[in-house]
């Protein structure tokens, strides 16, 4: 099992500045997991981090969260543009959305919970 405390474990990301770098942090944090699935979790939050910075205001947080009930590893992305919602592709704009296509197609489950100041669009990957 993966070794993260029970309430998860956040990253503000201000000083991580490069979708590498974080997928950096996500690879030491998560070091326990199977090769093939630290890797989808760390192509996962890089994505919703280039999402959340590209397309809504800071500060943003990327959060691990160990899901036992489930056998999963939610990354959680939150930003404080709670009107802009993800959007999975878009036809009106074939280069538009594909990164949650990715995001779709690596985790077994993803959405987002909106709030009056902020939303967090997450992504689950199991751990095994």
């Amino acid at each position: 099992m993966v070794d993260l405390p029970d309430d998860g474990l956040d990253l503000a990301l201000g000083d991580v500045r490069t979708p590498d770098g974080v997928a950096g942090w996500v690879r030491q944090v998560a070091y326990e997991m199977d090769e093939r699935r630290v890797a989808d979790l760390a192509l996962i939050a890089a994505e919703l981090v280039g999402n959340a910075r590209r397309h809504a205001e800071g500060p943003w947080r990327v959060r691990l969260l160990r899901v036992d009930e489930r056998h999963v590893v939610r990354v959680e992305v939150e930003d404080r543009s709670p009107s802009l919602l993800p959007v999975l592709g878009r036809p009106d704009d074939p280069a538009a959305g594909n990164g949650l296509l990715l995001v779709n197609r690596l985790s077994v489950r993803w959405g987002f919970d909106h709030y009056e100041d902020r939303k967090a669009v997450w992504a689950e990957v199991p751990v095994r």
